[in-house]
């Protein structure tokens, strides 16, 4: 009896050690053949805490207010436009833009290539750019591949890798891009990160793009090339099912300090609901906010034109502000520069309709 009561505490035991280690991603993780992945862009204002990790840490992210949403596509290279300049079986497509550029540097079809490769190193690599100029594709090729995620990966590690890109020196462009450079990646933290989509384990990972760019532009016989530092950083909590990010705040680092350009986060807005549930039931509607962030004057927009009043609560159920709108207008204009920062949620109540969104005050 004492033996089994002894095996049964050394189960219970590991068990609970088991559901807390970190998880670890490879390239079975990493986006693949015909994967459509959606994410929300966020208000960086609402974001709060970013830089704090730990070791079986949970970071909180739950009062991200939604931007707009986007999907990254993913096919094998074979089935894209440019699948003769990326024959592999391994290698992914990503379209970035239908056009990009204006006049005599319009470049369109522009696609990013990447690998699952296993030699000469396990990871997840930057493989090349796939455009088309002047109805002719210019495939590029990194000479030195980035490896943008090194594998098997899990937490504590720490990476430092080499890259080198340029496009094709020919006539076919009018002017030529190349970068070179290293990309440092730690996994610093693990445990679980909450947004508004889900909650899931992760794991917590800061990566920085260290890069001279340099571009060149010819003038009849002269080439003139004009070369400067992109210093690139991106906090990353990764996750086994995600593919991309389940959480990514990006942006320049200019004199060791960081600028964030852009928040987003795997799925989608869940719910967008505010903390007090009382009357009518919460409607999809296409009524949109606009600035947000806002600093004194909220503009409320696609508004029915019926009678409404509105409601501002802040994160903790109490309600800041209250009122009707003056006319059935489709836009109205609230005052907000009495509100304290933060983040709040607007309640619009029609005769049968309740919509509810959350605005960050600046």
């Amino acid at each position: 009896m004492i033996k089994h009561l002894f095996t049964l505490s050394i189960f219970i035991i590991s068990m609970g050690v088991s559901a807390q280690s970190p998880i670890t991603i490879g390239n079975a993780n990493m986006p693949g053949n015909n994967d459509t992945l959606r994410y929300t862009n966020a208000s960086p204002v609402s974001l709060g805490n970013y830089t704090q990790t730990g070791v079986n840490f949970t970071w909180d992210f739950s009062t991200l207010v939604s931007l707009s949403e986007g999907v990254r596509s993913f096919k094998n290279a074979l089935q894209t436009p440019y699948a003769f300049y990326f024959l592999a079986l391994n290698a992914f497509g990503e379209k970035i833009a239908d056009t990009l550029g204006a006049g005599p540097v319009t470049i369109t079809n522009f696609y990013n290539y990447y690998k699952k490769q296993t030699n000469p190193v396990n990871a997840f690599i930057a493989d090349g750019v796939g455009m088309t100029f002047s109805s002719v594709p210019v495939p590029s090729y990194y000479s030195d591949k980035d490896e943008l995620y090194k594998f098997p990966m899990t937490y504590p590690q720490y990476d430092s890798t080499t890259f080198k890109f340029s496009t094709l020196s020919n006539s076919l462009l009018p002017i030529t891009y190349s970068k070179g450079g290293y990309r440092v990646t730690k996994v610093d933290g693990w445990g679980k990160v909450i947004t508004p989509y889900d909650t899931v384990n992760c794991l917590r990972l800061i990566t920085t793009q260290y890069a001279e760019d340099t571009i060149k532009t010819s003038i009849g016989p002269i080439t003139i090339p004009f070369g400067f530092p992109n210093y690139q950083r991106s906090y990353q909590w990764m996750s086994l099912n995600s593919k991309i990010p389940f959480l990514e705040v990006s942006g320049s680092l200019v004199n060791n300090v960081f600028t964030i350009t852009q928040v987003r986060y795997r799925g989608y807005e869940r719910i967008a609901a505010n903390p007090v549930s009382n009357g009518p039931e919460l409607q999809e509607t296409n009524i949109g906010l606009y600035p947000n962030p806002v600093k004194d004057k909220l503009q409320v927009f696609g508004l029915s034109q019926e009678p409404s009043n509105f409601e501002v609560y802040a994160l903790d159920g109490k309600k800041v502000l209250s009122g009707a709108f003056k006319s059935m207008a489709s836009e109205q204009s609230l005052d907000l520069s009495g509100l304290e920062k933060g983040v709040y949620f607007l309640n619009i109540l029609g005769t049968s309709t309740k919509t509810s969104m959350r605005f960050v005050k600046e």
